[in-house]
């Protein structure tokens, strides 16, 4: 046969060999669509748990009637399928959210997981109240750890171990040291932007005179660190919440707040502010009443929470369409300090009898876009549109809290917000340094009867002079002294102790 011959046959035998294992050999092949989507869904079938389980979920706040509609249709058939499971929501007002909450936990009620701000890991570790995460983490929870940096989960880590999802990853720094206000009523006033605590009761008095039916209100129970700014030249961040200790930025050195001079400064203010008007006696100790007071428009100002502008708006749009809201810094050329990463911390109750299956669902909320936008935000098309790669909702009721799994990889602005209060908050973290307190956890278990004596008299007698009603002069030495026999002196040298080692190590 002549070579011309042979070669063609030879390319006719390769040609129809390479049709044959191609027929058989399709769905191997990397780039097959149909293939991927097929090892897609079986992977995701072989995921899904063979028993079904109901994971019982506390949260704060009030199930809107949408967030009950979607949650026992929508959400609920989408987690059958993909996790089989039922969402079961317990929600508990703002205004009792911890009492409430702590008594079910301290009872053992058969909860799963529940939301806290990042302060309360330590308390409730201390308290054994939460389990840890670690093993769960490192096995259901890979999507978690993809789009969380990991930094966010050192902060909550104790003794080694995991305590808590830190399932927001956005802008942090200086949460709770800025004031939101009313800009469209504070151009209203003939002002235009907030610098000074003056600027502040300028605009309480001229919104008086225009309207007496708006509050200044701040709240008393934060907003400490906001009026620190201006107050004093030095830079503090708070411990906790509880507004007992500070550090200094500047030295590392922990400090006791209510016997500092920065302490009287804020609780004079107050007084004085009470005195004004600013604080309404009627709403100091009462966040519904304070709530409700803002819900129907009525507050001229609060403390910020670096997104708190966005977050509101549509609220206090419900109460007036042209609402429009901006937050502020005092002192502002002072630097902004990042404490916590991430202040919502997600947490297993010790008593959780599905612990793998709420990692599982805190999992899945972060495995896709599409699964992130139908929980925040509902069904496209019903809920929310996408206009300009933004959000736009077609309903006023809340569903998952935003704020709570805010993601730098996922966020979606809202299409009602102004483009400057979106670039004010994505630029937020410029100018900002890290705490001295990032990473520390104050371990109460050996201060823990004189942890509880103090909080006991410190609401009793310290919180009076924190809301402005009681006066500083007359009543804060026997308060001092009240807390100093409960145990004070003992907690805070624990407290330094503990804080010293952390610096060392660090």
């Amino acid at each position: 046969m002549k070579p011309a011959v042979i070669g063609l046959v030879a390319i006719l035998f390769i040609s129809l060999m390479f049709i044959l294992y191609s027929k058989y050999s399709e769905p191997d092949l990397p780039n097959s669509t149909e293939s991927h989507n097929s090892d897609a869904a079986n992977k995701q079938a072989e995921d899904v748990p063979e028993s079904f389980v109901t994971l019982k979920v506390i949260m704060p706040g009030d199930l809107s009637a949408r967030m009950g509609d979607f949650v026992e249709n929508e959400l609920n058939d989408r987690l059958k399928k993909d996790l089989n499971m039922k969402l079961e929501l317990t929600y508990i007002p703002w205004s009792n959210y911890q009492q409430k909450l702590e008594l079910a936990l301290s009872t053992g009620e058969d909860y799963d997981l529940f939301w806290y701000g990042a302060p309360f890991v330590s308390v409730y570790y201390t308290k054994g109240y939460i389990q840890p995460l670690d093993e769960l983490l490192d096995q259901y929870g890979q999507d978690l750890i993809k789009h969380i940096p990991d930094e966010n989960f050192k902060q909550n880590r104790i003794d080694e171990k995991l305590w808590a999802i830190p399932s927001q990853a956005f802008t942090s720094a200086g949460k709770f040291s800025s004031v939101m206000v009313r800009q469209d009523l504070l151009e209203k006033a003939n002002l235009s932007e907030i610098k000074t605590i003056a600027d502040l009761e300028l605009f309480f008095e001229r919104m008086q005179a225009i309207d007496p039916s708006y509050y200044g209100y701040l709240e008393t129970d934060r907003g400490h660190e906001m009026l620190w700014r201006e107050l004093t030249d030095r830079n503090y961040s708070s411990l906790d919440e509880r507004m007992l200790f500070m550090v200094d930025e500047d030295s590392g050195e922990m400090l006791s707040y209510v016997e500092s001079a920065v302490y009287k400064k804020v609780a004079q203010l107050r007084e004085s502010w009470v005195k004004m008007g600013i604080i309404d006696k009627n709403l100091v100790g009462n966040p519904a009443a304070k709530i409700d007071q803002e819900n129907a428009g009525k507050l001229l100002f609060r403390v910020g929470a670096v997104s708190r502008a966005m977050e509101n708006l549509q609220a206090a749009r419900n109460a007036d369409p042209n609402a429009r809201l901006r937050e502020y810094y005092l002192a502002k050329e002072k630097p902004k300090f990042i404490t916590t990463p991430s202040n919502e911390a997600f947490m297993i109750t010790a008593a959780s009898e599905n612990p793998e299956r709420a990692m599982m669902f805190m999992n899945w909320i972060l495995q896709n876009k599409d699964n992130y936008n139908f929980i925040i935000y509902g069904v496209q098309g019903k809920d929310y549109e996408l206009e300009n790669g933004k959000i736009k909702q077609l309903t006023n009721d809340q569903l998952i809290y935003e704020w709570m799994w805010r993601n730098k990889d996922y966020f979606l602005a809202p299409a009602s917000v102004e483009d400057d209060i979106i670039a004010d908050m994505l630029m937020n973290d410029e100018n900002s340094r890290i705490s001295k307190l990032f990473g520390f956890h104050f371990n109460e278990a050996s201060v823990k009867n004189e942890m509880a004596q103090v909080m006991a008299v410190y609401k009793e007698k310290i919180e009076p002079i924190n809301f402005g009603l009681a006066s500083y002069e007359e009543y804060y030495d026997d308060a001092i002294a009240a807390l100093k026999k409960a145990g004070f002196d003992i907690v805070f040298a624990e407290l330094k102790k503990q804080f010293t080692e952390f610096q060392l190590q660090h």
